[in-house]
């Protein structure tokens, strides 16, 4: 108390001056730091993770699989250690596309118009099961009357549930443009989607056939749902290492590196 007192007070101008000056200069130089983003010398690389079985659990809050596993080894190859940052698909989604905060991601799938906002590395990094259509039995025969999916969308008498920042084929993807108010996207996992038709809250859903059948391993109330298969949901898809553009340059070359020596084979992104 008594020392800010003096500064207040003037009685030592000098050295209040020159200290001042010093904690300034630090502010601006930990500013500058921040805007950097993540250079190649850093010891630590933020990246996201949230539940996405079988590949990636989180258990007691913290995330494990082969894609922890996976990610651990690239960035140890490209000289970093993982400071891992829990978040969900959308909160993700919508950090990648601000590109403010510098991280990467356990993987994406790749489009014309991410590959504009995001930094895919040009690895793959694995094939995803395509995704399956859900919902209750008393809606399966009512369904099934349109042709695929896509119709079903349309009509604004069927309750949909997907997920913000999903990708599901480009015949849904642009109807999903106009935001159709009786197709709800305020879920942020797969499985809060499966529940809201469950509950009554949305009549189908659209979730990849991975994330389904782990469900039924896990929540016994998801047997009460109903697959309509082979009804144009997306098929089997790539996805890659995405970064937010507020990661250096020459950090991305180096997880590339790390990514090429791990063994993973290069890809084919969209321009």
């Amino acid at each position: 108390m008594e020392r800010r007192s003096a500064f207040r007070s003037g009685k030592y101008p000098a050295w209040g001056n020159t200290l001042k000056k010093a904690l300034l200069s630090i502010a601006i130089g930990f500013a500058l730091l921040s805007l950097a983003g993540v250079s190649a010398e850093d010891e630590t690389l933020a990246v996201t993770y949230y539940h996405y079985p079988p590949k990636l659990n989180v258990i007691a809050g913290m995330p494990s699989g082969l894609y922890v596993e996976q990610l651990e080894d690239i960035a140890h190859r490209a000289g970093m250690t993982v400071d891992w940052l829990y978040s969900d698909v959308d909160e993700e989604a919508a950090m990648l596309d601000a590109g403010r905060r510098a991280f990467c991601t356990t993987g994406r799938m790749p489009t014309i118009e991410r590959a504009r906002r995001w930094k895919f590395l040009p690895f793959l990094f694995d094939i995803v099961p395509g995704d399956t259509v859900l919902t209750r039995v008393d809606m399966v025969a009512k369904l099934k009357k349109y042709d695929s999916i896509a119709d079903v969308a349309k009509d604004s008498g069927f309750k949909g549930a997907l997920l913000e920042s999903g990708i599901y084929g480009t015949a849904i993807d642009v109807q999903m443009i106009a935001n159709p108010p009786w197709i709800a996207r305020n879920g942020a996992m797969d499985l809060q989607l499966m529940k809201m038709v469950l509950a009554g809250r949305a009549d189908w859903t659209i979730v990849p056939k991975d994330q389904w059948e782990e469900a039924k391993a896990m929540l016994v109330p998801t047997a009460d749902l109903v697959e309509i298969p082979d009804f144009g949901a997306h098929p089997d898809y790539p996805i890659y290492i995405a970064c937010s553009k507020a990661v250096s340059n020459e950090a991305f070359k180096a997880l590339s590196n790390g990514m090429e020596a791990a063994g993973f084979k290069p890809g084919h992104l969209p321009k």
